[in-house]
């Protein structure tokens, strides 16, 4: 039986006022997309995208999710089934900021392959 080990978190964040979230993460090596978590200082009514680039090409790009936040401030995202990313792959984050209000903070966890 193999052990995955969990890597360190990867997070980013960004005022609602001042501008969108707009984030770009390279894989450094093999992982597991284990979940996503985002948190909002307050109920937000944003969309929120994440998407995975492959390092193989616009072909093998997905949109991974997309989520409409009405007056929400937390949500968590797990992949259906095995998310394995490859050195050189990224992952994309990003949020509106239609109603200008807010900040928003990404905590991506991954695991060891």
């Amino acid at each position: 039986m193999s052990k995955q080990f969990l890597s360190k978190d990867i997070t980013t964040s960004q005022d609602l006022s001042s501008g969108e979230l707009d984030y770009t993460t390279s894989i450094s090596h093999a992982r597991k997309l284990n979940e996503i978590h985002f948190i909002a200082s307050q109920a937000i009514t944003e969309t929120i995208t994440i998407s995975i680039d492959s390092k193989n090409g616009a072909n093998y790009d997905i949109d991974e999710r997309k989520k409409n936040f009405v007056s929400e401030r937390y949500w968590v995202y797990r992949p259906e089934g095995e998310k394995n990313l490859q050195k050189d792959d990224e992952i994309k984050l990003h949020c509106t900021n239609a109603n200008g209000v807010g900040t928003i903070r990404a905590v991506i966890k991954t695991s060891e392959l």
